[in-house]
């Protein structure tokens, strides 16, 4: 059983609080997404996920495919997987 990852991404494209709103619901309809909520102040994504089901590269792909950018850190499998154990 995998836990879900908490992550924080910056937003890139945001103009208006409709922005944030329109990438919030993007995110939240991704299998294997458990929330989203965007900060269109900070342009920041708060997103808890399952790691077994979407990755942050994915989760940028539906983003970009939004017509905005996030931010994500080149995090491997592998290195995923050890944060987990940690936990």
């Amino acid at each position: 059983m995998s836990k879900n990852v908490k992550k924080i991404f910056p937003v890139t494209g945001l103009g208006c609080a409709a922005c944030a709103t329109r990438v919030e619901n993007t995110v939240r309809a991704m299998a294997g997404v458990a929330e989203a909520a965007v900060n269109f102040a900070s342009s920041e994504l708060s997103v808890e996920f399952d790691p077994s089901i979407t990755s942050p590269e994915a989760i940028a792909e539906a983003v970009k495919q939004a017509g905005y950018g996030l931010i994500v850190e080149q995090t491997s499998a592998a290195e995923l997987e050890d944060i987990q154990k940690k936990k």
